[in-house]
């Protein structure tokens, strides 16, 4: 009598590890369409997969616009994320905004990361939101000229961009007006 319990107690437990493993197989009744028909009680219904062979088409993500990458550089330079904030300028305009900074102000920085966490620590100090108004001048598959205002300060002025591979790197950034 041990062993038929014992090869019954083996039978039920592969049946319940193979119920286990199909399970995984079959659609998340969440994840299912609103459209799907209903299936009558009592009725199980399973999506038939393809059998294509060929894996299915990658498509690549839309490409971000310049104005939507100049608004992830000012977020990430809010939070800062000074690495993130960094790779989206040139070496020479994060050259001159440093020098620019170092002049004006009684703060001293030697980096662009140093640049970026002052800044914000600046910004949150003055309470300055990074809410700007953007207008698209001109933009093309690989360069974009943009006029930002900054809507907590007034300050506006000329944003140049260029896309020499993957990401839009900011080459040019001017003052134009102060509020």
């Amino acid at each position: 009598m041990i062993y038929r319990n014992g090869r019954v107690a083996a039978l039920i437990g592969i049946a319940a590890a193979a119920a286990l493993l199909l399970s995984a197989c079959t659609a998340n009744p969440i994840e299912d369409s609103p459209h799907d028909t209903a299936a009558p009680s009592g009725v199980t219904v399973q999506k038939a997969e393809s059998t294509d062979p060929e894996p299915a088409a990658q498509t690549a993500p839309p490409r971000q616009g310049a104005a939507d990458a100049f608004r992830a550089w000012l977020d990430t330079s809010r939070i800062p994320d000074a690495a993130a904030s960094c790779a989206a300028l040139s070496p020479e305009l994060a050259t001159r905004m440093i020098a620019e900074l170092n002049e004006r102000g009684p703060i001293r920085v030697s980096s662009c990361d140093e640049m970026i966490v002052v800044s914000a620590e600046l910004y949150r100090a003055l309470n300055q939101d990074a809410a700007v108004d953007i207008s698209v001048q001109q933009e093309t598959a690989t360069d974009a000229t943009l006029f930002v205002t900054y809507l907590a300060t007034g300050n506006c002025g000329t944003v140049v961009m260029t896309r020499p591979a993957g990401d839009w790197i900011i080459t040019e950034q001017s003052q134009e007006c102060s509020g």
